[in-house]
């Protein structure tokens, strides 16, 4: 019954006649026909993708990752969503790796957002959504949240603004916290746990506002640490900014944005570079220098780490990749 009510409510946001147009926009110069080439070569027998070129181990994050990309190769997309059903814990969760982590684990958001708009995963994707609004970071439970605000005062935060874990039991981080927030944003409107899927995203949004680094941008986790501020990151950012999309305008969000701007001038590592891009986009600022910085990364140097290839196919792609994150692009 949930099952068909979530399929009832699931609008995709493109068809695929319209990502197949918004692609060939990006193949100038055959780089990114290359990139997915590689990547189509390094699916295993099972669907999924390995974490480097020469591991037969398939992992949860490169294999929703290259699922994201996929939209583009009918046979791999089929391929991937079968391999990431037959991964789903009986909780509802997905693992990082196969027979690993039970209980689940942070990984469980892009399997969700892997899974898009495929009907047959319905019932899947909603036991997988319920299980995402009842996890929480440890800091929600009322004696973690007293010791961090009396006994335990090293990190600077706000234990009542919580998020998403890595896994389970353990406290709230920026990465974890923001793919949710994007997973959760496509919860099933008919659902009747819409609301708690309302709050769980409401509280998630005030973490990270809470946890931003003094000067804008993101941490791993804290903004202040022992007393003092720590520098941002640009993935965790560029993270962050995609799950705030909706705060387009906001002083940190602009903030955070002008950083990341300033901090990429010298940039040459394909995948802050790639999360960059896409966060410029989703702001509308421009991000014609890092696409063109990617790119000569990529012909440069061999991208020996499967996510790393999924993600510079997503950023050279912005608008469909966007899309499949839930997130509507500005230029």
């Amino acid at each position: 019954m949930l099952g068909e009510a979530f399929a009832a409510s699931y609008t995709p946001f493109l068809t695929e006649t319209r990502f197949r147009t918004t692609s060939d926009r990006v193949h100038d110069d055959g780089l990114r026909s290359r990139l997915l080439d590689e990547l189509w070569n390094r699916q295993l027998p099972s669907g999924g993708w390995s974490e480097c070129l020469h591991s037969k181990q398939a992992a949860l994050e490169p294999s929703c990752l290259a699922a994201l990309v996929a939209r583009l190769n009918p046979s791999a997309r089929q391929s991937v969503r079968n391999f990431l059903l037959k991964a789903q814990n009986p909780n509802g969760s997905w693992p990082a790796f196969i027979g690993d982590d039970p209980d689940g684990s942070w990984v469980s958001s892009l399997a969700l957002l892997a899974l898009g708009d495929h009907v047959p995963a319905s019932s899947a994707r909603l036991r997988g959504f319920l299980w995402l609004i009842d996890c929480k970071g440890r800091e929600s439970h009322w004696l973690w949240r007293w010791k961090f605000l009396t006994s335990d005062r090293h990190v600077r935060f706000d234990p009542h603004k919580y998020g998403w874990p890595w896994f389970p039991e353990t406290v709230s981080w920026v990465v974890p916290t923001s793919f949710a927030i994007l997973a959760c944003e496509q919860f099933p409107s008919t659902c009747t746990r819409i609301h708690d899927a309302e709050k769980r995203i409401e509280s998630g949004v005030d973490m990270l506002i809470d946890r931003a680094c003094p000067g804008g941008g993101w941490n791993a986790g804290n903004g202040v640490v022992y007393g003092q501020p720590l520098a941002p990151h640009v993935d965790d950012t560029a993270l962050a900014l995609l799950a705030l999309k909706k705060r387009k305008g906001d002083l940190l969000c602009e903030r955070s944005l002008d950083w990341v701007e300033e901090s990429t001038h010298d940039l040459r590592t394909p995948w802050s570079l790639s999360w960059a891009i896409l966060a410029l986009a989703a702001h509308g600022r421009s991000r014609a220098r890092l696409e063109s910085r990617l790119k000569a990364t990529c012909k440069a140097v061999a991208l020996l780490d499967t996510c790393t290839l999924a993600l510079a196919c997503l950023a050279l792609d912005c608008p469909g990749s966007l899309y499949d994150l839930g997130v509507q692009h500005e230029c």
